[in-house]
């Protein structure tokens, strides 16, 4: 009896599951090329998503070079500080067109901004690079420091 009952439910299901397994069925064109769009879209919204977060990642790695850059390079060669932040970006823009490539406006703890024209990574070397500037111009020296960015 239970070999029939088994037999019938079999052959019920295997009855009505052939329809789904039948090869011509009718594709709606307009559905397939929707999906289509649809797939490409997602694929192009993925590109996207991953191209956004490798340029932030190139960007945090870029920060932490520069942070640790700054670190290692603390001792600085101050050509002017100003308490107004214009007056620094004007004698910045001047200093360069002098020959200083290396140009960087600073904040130190009083409120005063800083125009450094370098970094080095002892007090020596940013002191031996204030005389060496000044011997190349012994008629007119330039007044300058060295900063230690903590």
């Amino acid at each position: 009896m239970k070999r029939i009952i088994l037999f019938i439910v079999l052959a019920a299901f295997v009855g009505t599951g052939c329809k789904y397994f039948k090869k011509d069925k009718k594709v709606d064109p307009i559905a397939l090329q929707k999906a289509k769009e649809d797939s490409i879209a997602k694929a192009k919204a993925f590109e996207e998503e991953q191209k956004r977060i490798a340029e932030e990642q190139a960007r945090q790695e870029e920060l932490r070079k520069q942070q640790e850059y700054e670190a290692t390079y603390r001792f600085h060669v101050i050509i002017g500080s100003f308490k107004v932040p214009s007056n620094a970006t004007a004698w910045e823009e001047e200093v360069h067109k002098l020959g200083f490539n290396k140009t960087k406006i600073l904040d130190s703890p009083n409120g005063f901004k800083l125009v450094s024209i370098g970094q080095y990574d002892t007090y020596s070397k940013a002191f031996n690079e204030i005389e060496r500037i000044n011997s190349e111009r012994p008629d007119e020296p330039m007044e300058m420091w060295v900063y230690e960015n903590k």
